[in-house]
């Protein structure tokens, strides 16, 4: 997908989205514990980019925990919503390709549910983009459907989007992040909460050697 169709789609639903999913960690004790346990392993001594940030839910959970955080979403809309619910949040219009930080700047990235829009050859450069900008022993957490199914989206809360939802291996996601001069540290499978869309979750936390 071009990224102008991914962020035309999420501004056009950025406030419904905010108001499904904004509060959604909170039924979700697998999701909180491994935000936990990444929060626990970076490196003390830099920020940690929330990308693909959305309304911010992930970045506002480690706030609260006391880490150093900043959002980065292609939305424009999205960035606004997520500066609505928390006022003074660092968080930037940007893109996964090109973050909008130094070299080696951050302790950590998370990429909770933001791969899963990139096609192989996509993916492969954000890995590169991680590693650009994460310091040496730098952790990434990412969170993604588990699979090898592609759903397109035409509507989403009655608006018209175009957005492609690609499942992917957790294998491939890993050879990808070792490819680009990461360790994988941890690989979680679950299977979906209540009201979840019906597709097993993998988490994979990685390290920068």
């Amino acid at each position: 997908m071009d990224s102008t169709s991914i962020r035309d789609s999420y501004d056009a639903v950025a406030d419904a989205y905010a108001q499904g999913f904004t509060a959604d960690l909170a039924t979700k004790p697998l999701d909180r514990s491994m935000l936990t346990a990444f929060s626990e392993q970076i490196p003390k001594d830099g920020p940690v980019a929330d990308v693909g940030c959305g309304p911010a839910q992930v970045a506002c959970f480690l706030d609260d925990l006391g880490v150093p955080v900043l959002g980065v979403d292609v939305s424009p809309g999205m960035v606004k919503v997520a500066q609505a619910r928390r006022p003074g949040l660092d968080v930037r219009v940007g893109s996964m390709l090109d973050l909008p930080v130094g070299n080696e700047e951050l302790a950590g990235v998370v990429a909770f549910y933001s791969l899963i829009h990139l096609r192989a050859e996509e993916r492969s450069r954000v890995y590169a983009e991680f590693a650009r900008v994460l310091r040496p022993g730098g952790l990434v957490l990412a969170a993604f459907h588990a699979g090898e199914e592609v759903r397109r989206r035409d509507s989403w809360f009655n608006r018209p989007v175009t957005l492609d939802f690609f499942a992917l291996r957790p294998d491939e996601v890993a050879a990808g992040l070792i490819g680009a001069g990461f360790t994988v540290q941890a690989t979680l499978m679950r299977e979906p909460y209540p009201g979840e869309a019906d597709t097993e979750r993998a988490y994979l936390l990685a390290r920068k050697m």
